[in-house]
């Protein structure tokens, strides 16, 4: 499991697949794999899903209902680096607000609560609904040494793969600034609305397919819109960062001292 945007999707699209001697379950059948585990058989059942804030407690008890010997593996990116990534989908996907609203770190009024990025918490949830502590993993470790992060997941799991087979390319396209300008006067003109009510399968299916279609023609138009219809203003800054990553510091440093105490030996982070 995933925070979300710490690598989950390279992992579920080119890793785990070319993993053998497990079964996996794609992300997108996250709700049958309570069946694909009954069904038993002879080899383990690899799952894998990153889930928000609101849905990481109810998820982790449904599926602790069904495997509550489950071994979990999380991984976790540094608080700044991650708010950064999240913030900038949020101008991609056109819900553009300035970031001190998007999350306050005085008041705690902004669109996401200050408890949304606290990382321990998550872990807590893990240990509390699963027999076995989780394997927390770090994004960082996945940079600097990516063949080692995949080695260290499959000898957890009892999975055997081919090297060569993996795609090491980064899996998510970087959006140059410009177009994250240009994203950004789009969302400030004509912003899309936040929806937190529940929604059939075909709307959500909907809602993401015109989501994706905003995105590449906002990505294909700020590639040549003219310069004096972007706003200068830094998309977020040095100091922004910076202060996340104060804010958060304790947390960050209770999710390394927990991995240095129960995952020896798998560190990056510090």
């Amino acid at each position: 499991m995933g925070a979300g945007r710490a690598a989950s999707r390279w992992l579920q699209e080119r890793v785990f697949p070319r993993f053998r001697g497990v079964r996996y379950v794609p992300r997108t059948r996250f709700r049958q794999s309570a069946k694909v585990m009954r069904r038993g058989g002879d080899l383990p059942v690899l799952v894998s899903r990153q889930l928000g804030y609101r849905e990481l407690t109810p998820a982790v008890e449904w599926f602790a209902r069904a495997a509550p010997a489950a071994r979990p593996i999380l991984v976790l990116r540094r608080h700044d680096e991650w708010l950064r990534s999240v913030y900038l989908r949020e101008i991609k996907e056109l819900r553009y607000v300035p970031f001190e609203a998007f999350i306050d770190l005085e008041r705690d009024e902004g669109v996401r609560p200050q408890s949304s990025a606290l990382f321990r918490e998550r872990i807590r949830v893990l240990e509390d609904h699963f027999e076995h502590r989780p394997l927390v993993l770090f994004f960082d470790r996945l940079v600097a040494d990516p063949r080692g992060f995949v080695r260290t997941i499959a000898d957890y799991v009892g999975a055997a793969y081919e090297e060569a087979r993996i795609s090491f390319r980064p899996s998510n396209r970087s959006y140059r600034d410009r177009q994250y300008r240009f994203l950004r006067e789009v969302g400030r003109r004509w912003p899309v609305k936040r929806r937190e009510e529940p929604a059939s399968a075909g709307l959500r299916w909907l809602r993401v397919r015109s989501r994706r279609l905003a995105w590449h023609a906002g990505v294909t138009l700020g590639g040549v819109a003219p310069e004096r219809i972007l706003s200068a203003d830094p998309l977020l800054t040095e100091a922004q960062l910076a202060r996340a990553r104060a804010f958060y510091a304790a947390d960050w440093e209770a999710c390394v001292d927990y991995a240095r105490r129960h995952n020896p030996g798998l560190l990056a982070g510090e």
